[in-house]
């Protein structure tokens, strides 16, 4: 698809069209918004969201929220560094369906925004002793998305231990679920991903833009899928 900007170089303006406007965003500071996409198909209710982050968020200051349609609400911090906090702590869910938050620079119009990433901390479990550390973590977690550099940990669960690494994930796509691994002797071996705070994910299609019961897959088979079709 054409740039806007290519476009409208082809289009015959009239003298009040092509009068352009230069952009004064004084009343925003950088960073202050952030534009939210809500991965659900529900009607959405300004008030029940304040009222669901206010107190996960526990910002500083208050903030407004606005809905500007298509299931994208604007955060807007009075605080710099309240959004700062919100973008850190991701991944956020609403009605346990996932938020997808953008900074919204002063530049960019929402419509313009790409939502189809989001940083989650993922663990990497049943690594070999020899692969349990930070290089070898990253090039392994590396086919979930962007490792975020300086963010990565070490683990411990059920006496197990993994390393944690926090990734940019492309939310368009089916979620990871591991990664297969040759080991030194040319045997076959499988490291198994764990997406933390993970909100509902498609059964069928892995994906987190919809529930089991909207995905194409289910209802091309009429209900008719079982787990072996996964």
């Amino acid at each position: 698809m054409e740039k806007l900007s290519v476009l409208w170089e082809k289009l015959s303006l009239s003298e009040g069209e092509g009068n352009m406007y230069k952009s004064d965003s004084f009343e925003r500071g950088s960073g202050q918004v952030v534009a939210a996409k809500f991965l659900t198909h529900r009607a959405l209710n300004m008030e029940a969201i304040a009222r669901t982050f206010r107190p996960l968020w526990r910002t500083r200051s208050d903030f407004e929220v606005k809905d500007v349609g298509n299931h994208t609400v604007l955060f807007v911090f009075s605080d710099k560094t309240d959004a700062e906090r919100v973008l850190l702590g991701q991944p956020w869910s609403y009605d346990k369906h996932l938020v997808s938050l953008r900074r919204l620079e002063q530049s960019i119009a929402v419509k313009d925004l790409d939502f189809n990433r989001t940083f989650f901390w993922v663990q990497i479990h049943d690594l070999p002793i020899g692969d349990m550390n930070p290089r070898s973590a990253c090039e392994i977690g590396a086919i979930i998305g962007e490792v975020q550099s300086g963010m990565k940990e070490w683990g411990t669960q059920d006496g197990s231990s993994f390393m944690r690494l926090r990734v940019l994930v492309d939310t368009s796509q089916p979620l990871c679920r591991g990664r297969k691994i040759c080991l030194e002797d040319g045997t076959v071996g499988w490291v198994r991903f764990k997406y933390e705070r993970l909100p509902n994910l498609c059964y069928w299609c892995r994906l987190l833009t919809h529930s089991d019961k909207d995905c194409d897959l289910w209802v091309q088979s009429r209900g008719s899928l079982t787990e072996s079709d996964q």
